[in-house]
């Protein structure tokens, strides 16, 4: 009787997790339902997939090198009631671990569409700011071993606005090192000030490992 019960059990059990695994699959819209099978497909190494523009090169890198997996998540970003499919980082410890975006994809006269992305040297990361979640991004990179620039955005209508752009460029000839916001020379402080406040507000991202 026992044994039987048991057996009852796992049988409920088995078909609750059925039931929600189906459910979060059918969450998915399907205008993202390629991106995720190429997304998966190009992390593994498929060499079609590498060599598609549409794909980025990134993902492979960072799932083959990185302890850090490749994952997804549907967020509305611009709050018209249609989810953004983000494509980033696993959390491989979540107290300390400060993920960074690939790919945002959004939905287009029913076709999933490119809104950015993050590259090698370009790193893209989702900020949020008051208790409304006002959605924006943050990029870190380098154009050279010279060059490193900042920006941050904000999210209106998948349009990005407000843009600031910090950069700090070193002569190596001259020995000197530059700030500028918007093209407008700055100093030092005041741009490493922008820099800490426009990554106070980064937000992190639940991510779903891809299976």
């Amino acid at each position: 009787m026992r044994k039987r019960i048991l057996f009852l059990i796992t049988v409920v059990l088995c078909s609750i997790a059925c039931l929600a695994g189906a459910e979060n699959a059918a969450d998915i819209p399907k205008a993202y339902e390629p991106i995720l099978e190429m997304v998966k497909k190009g992390a593994a190494g498929d060499r079609d997939i590498l060599d598609n523009e549409a794909f980025n090169a990134v993902i492979y890198m960072e799932n083959h090198y990185s302890s850090q997996k490749v994952g997804w998540a549907l967020l509305d970003l611009d709050e018209d009631g249609s989810p953004e499919l983000l494509i980033g980082r696993t959390a491989w410890n979540p107290e300390t671990d400060i993920l960074w975006l690939f790919d945002i994809w959004t939905i287009a006269e029913g076709k999933a569409v490119l809104f950015d992305r993050g590259w090698e040297r370009n790193r893209m990361y989702l900020t949020a700011e008051g208790s409304q979640k006002c959605f924006g991004l943050y990029f870190e990179g380098a154009d050279s071993a010279f060059e490193s620039v900042f920006e941050h955005c904000l999210i209106r209508g998948l349009e990005k606005t407000e843009q600031e752009t910090i950069i700090c460029f070193t002569d190596v000839d001259t020995d000197t090192v530059t700030w500028t916001l918007n093209d407008a020379e700055i100093e030092e402080t005041e741009a490493l000030k922008m820099i800490d406040e426009w990554k106070s507000i980064i937000w992190p991202v639940n991510m779903t490992p891809l299976e």
